[in-house]
């Protein structure tokens, strides 16, 4: 018995943090980040501006923004908190704005998706984008039971705007909930928040024809406002520096033919400024691509106009009336489209990422002669021995005689001899137990895949050869 109670002793439990959802995550994104060598300023600028929705995407990010010239830029995002429908009620509003969009064509409200706003826009620093979100998580918490429900909306149309308005007695509600938020906020993350006081509604037309307004107002009678519905507080933000800048979008890839013009990628999203145009030629704009941030001129035929908030970032929202949290949505060309979150990473510790599309199918890596497609796959090494016990790791598991002694059940059982000493570790330190595991589970992955490799290479670094060791392992081909 006493020898299990000395074996359970060795065991350290790792330390984790809460994600939003209150689970717990060993390794926050930021810290992964930080332990693949980036800057702090430009992983939390990334971070900010993929939404913080996995390692993955803040690395490509950061990877497509090498170029960028405000990539250290520490200018703070913009953020904004909406109200919106889900739900029957939601269904409708989206119908309301494809056929109004199909009959009369686009009016101001297309820009932006159904909601109610709340506050106005304001500015929040990259680093404390998570205490915002955690803000509004504390704040929907407190006044969950005290929403009505449903919400009363009344129709209003004028000659110029077509909306769906909140009664004042239960807008006073939500200004009050705005407010709370606001206050949240400024606790938590000393950001200024100032509550909408104008009349709270849904936009559903503005800035429309004369002539569409018999058309608009008939499709605005057919919205059943008392459908179900449930509302979501949500937090999206924008990128300041873009902000009266016309949003398009790219339809054809386009390559530069000489150093002032830009790159264009089909789906990627331009910001152009009336400003910038006075000394471009016939048929040519300039402008900035959302995708790298590089800015240059563009053939106007080869892109088209797009609705704002298909640049916005989500970054989480909060059912006001389920028990449950609300899906997680982000927007693209003016579109709710259900985001899926991407794990491109193993294990809790979320060390090891694959970067490449997940497999959907089994894949082979042939050789063969006259095959014209190669497939590469580029993995990091496991968890590293000195990310999860320190840079001090050394002392707690080799004596003055440079003897290894195993003081935590995820270091491994032995260490091979280096030639100046176990002191040569400092530099080139091996992986955990946990991160030989990850690697093999990526072999084990390759393998029910039934993916070929052909060649596998890696750095001469310790931690890379016992990565690809392990992968090959799990893969079930010998490395002697």
């Amino acid at each position: 018995m006493a020898a299990k109670e000395d074996l359970y002793s060795k065991i350290v439990p790792r330390r984790g943090r809460q994600n939003r959802t209150g689970t717990i995550r060993h390794g926050s994104s930021l810290e992964i980040l930080l332990s693949m060598g980036f800057p702090r300023a430009r992983a939390q600028k990334a971070l900010a501006s993929t939404g913080g929705r996995s390692v993955q995407a803040a690395c490509d990010w950061l990877f497509s923004h090498v170029d960028d010239p405000f990539l250290d830029d520490p200018l703070p995002r913009e953020y904004v908190l909406y109200l919106r429908p889900t739900g029957p009620l939601a269904q409708k509003l989206s119908d309301y704005w494809q056929q109004s969009k199909q009959l009369c064509g686009k009016n101001k409200a297309h820009n932006i998706f159904p909601h109610i706003t709340l506050c106005q826009f304001f500015m929040c620093e990259d680093s404390k984008v998570d205490s915002l979100c955690e803000a509004l998580q504390s704040t929907v918490t407190c006044w969950k039971t005290k929403f009505p429900n449903p919400l009363p909306l009344e129709l209003y149309i004028s000659s110029n705007f077509i909306g769906l308005f909140v009664s004042d007695e239960c807008a006073e509600i939500l200004k009050k909930f705005a407010a709370d938020f606001a206050a949240e906020a400024s606790l938590k993350t000393d950001v200024r928040v100032e509550p909408h006081k104008k009349q709270l509604h849904v936009t559903l037309a503005y800035h429309f024809q004369d002539a569409h307004l018999a058309t608009l107002e008939k499709l605005a009678q057919g919205i059943d406002v008392t459908l179900g519905c449930d509302w979501v507080a949500a937090i999206f933000s924008r990128d300041i520096r873009f902000i009266n800048h016309e949003t398009l979008q790219v339809l054809y890839p386009y390559l530069p033919q000489n150093d002032d013009e830009l790159e264009l990628a089909p789906g990627d999203y331009i910001f152009m400024s009336p400003v910038e145009q006075i000394n471009t030629s016939e048929g040519w704009i300039y402008g900035t691509s959302l995708a790298t941030g590089c800015s240059g001129l563009l053939p106007e035929n080869y892109i088209s106009k797009a609705d704002e908030c298909g640049t916005w970032i989500f970054h989480g929202s909060y059912s006001l009336l389920n028990t449950l949290p609300s899906a997680m949505f982000s927007v693209g060309d003016g579109v709710l489209e259900k985001r899926q979150q991407e794990e491109h990473v193993l294990g809790d510790s979320a060390s090891l990422t694959i970067i490449c599309q997940p497999m959907q199918q089994p894949l082979r890596i042939s050789s063969q002669p006259g095959s014209s497609k190669s497939c590469l796959f580029v993995c990091r090494h496991g968890e590293r021995m000195d990310v999860v016990f320190g840079k001090y790791w050394l002392s707690q598991c080799f004596d003055a005689k440079g003897r290894y002694m195993r003081t935590n059940l995820n270091m491994l059982p032995s260490l091979p001899q280096r030639s100046g000493g176990y002191r040569d570790y400092e530099k080139d330190a091996p992986i955990t137990v946990l991160g030989c595991k990850q690697a093999k589970l990526i072999g084990e992955a390759l393998l029910d895949s039934k993916t070929v490799v052909d060649f596998i290479y890696c750095s001469p670094s310790l931690r890379c050869v016992q990565t690809a060791h392990n992968i090959l392992k799990g893969k079930q081909i010998s490395t002697n």
